[in-house]
């Protein structure tokens, strides 16, 4: 075929990472936590939405992105609340999607650019277009004739290529920008697939917020890729990405293995990890950070709430679920 991919290394420095974030997926399924409790699912997805919408010049906040999922009206424009909601629809959407089609991928784009925002959306441009560089300067993407074969080599090479699924998404990442196949929307569609992509293997990034780590960081972002276009290599923006996902991971572990959320949240992750009939000691295995006294608390606050029902008394207490 004579579209390629974007050529690339693994520094010892991503190889680290790498093996980090292999480790943490590893922790959190490890303890059943590759679906967060509700509270953390819907924090996480207000914060992916408004990263990915923030990236491209979305002004909202992560409480107005939460305020719109509610059905509420907030202080942006029209423009700026419609983004919010569609992004909304295409996250919640997500498992809908078939990862490995151009088909699935087109629906999603329509989702996430449709009622108004593009006057083509779900459709690969029929034009040129250029994207700004610089305040001054802008760059002519690849010709519109060479858009839909490069998408469709591009998605034959996630269905055949035997490359972990975690490179797979970020190559994927990068060359859906590069190859620019809509006239809008290519980075948010990039992003909102990318996700997709990962929790082919592993669940849990349905519920990570990676675009929200990008979005702090967002003039990296493009500035790794206007440098893996310039020099025709993506090691820098293979690192950086690693690095987002790691970050979003590791976020995701201490908000739900070691109890930041407070005790409703704990209770909630004991809930998936641990059967009825369960002891202290238990729960202290399950939360390594917390203190003795801390576990006590948690125990007699979720007794006392009506979560758990306690048999026994002090060190033969048992607990199970109500």
């Amino acid at each position: 075929m004579s579209w390629n991919l974007t050529d690339f290394d693994l520094s010892p420095e991503c190889l680290r990472t790498f093996a980090e974030v292999q480790r943490l997926i590893g922790r959190l399924e490890g303890l059943n936590l590759s679906r967060p409790v509700p509270k953390l699912r819907a924090k996480n997805r207000a914060r992916s939405v408004r990263g990915s919408t923030g990236i491209e010049g979305n002004r909202c906040s992560v409480e107005q992105v939460e305020a719109v999922a509610r059905g509420e009206t907030v202080s942006l424009s029209q423009k700026e609340q419609l983004e919010i909601r569609n992004a909304l629809e295409a996250y919640a959407a997500l498992p809908e999607f078939d990862p490995f089609s151009v088909d699935s991928f087109l629906t999603a784009h329509k989702r996430l650019m449709g009622n108004g925002l593009d006057l083509a959306p779900g459709r690969f441009r029929n034009g040129p277009v250029e994207v700004y560089i610089t305040e001054t300067e802008t760059r002519a993407m690849p010709a519109w004739e060479t858009v839909e074969p490069s998408m469709r080599a591009l998605f034959e090479y996630l269905k055949t290529d035997e490359e972990l699924i975690l490179i797979k998404s970020i190559r994927f990442h990068f060359e859906c920008v590069n190859i620019h196949p809509f006239f809008d929307g290519n980075g948010r569609a990039a992003r909102l697939w990318q996700t997709r992509l990962l929790m082919e293997s592993h669940p849990v990034f349905e519920f990570l917020d990676v675009e929200s780590m990008v979005f702090e960081q967002r003039d990296e972002y493009y500035r790794h890729i206007r440098a893996a276009q310039e020099c025709g290599r993506a090691d820098g923006f293979v690192g950086f990405m690693l690095e987002q996902i790691r970050r979003s991971l590791s976020n995701l572990w201490k908000n739900s293995a070691t109890g930041s959320g407070g005790y409703v949240d704990r209770i909630a992750a004991a809930k998936q990890s641990l059967g009825d009939g369960f002891s202290r000691k238990d729960y202290l295995q399950l939360f390594k950070t917390i203190s003795a006294p801390t576990a006590s608390r948690d125990l007699a606050a979720a007794v006392a709430d009506g979560l758990l029902l306690r048999e026994g008394d002090k060190r033969t207490a048992a607990y199970r679920f109500a």
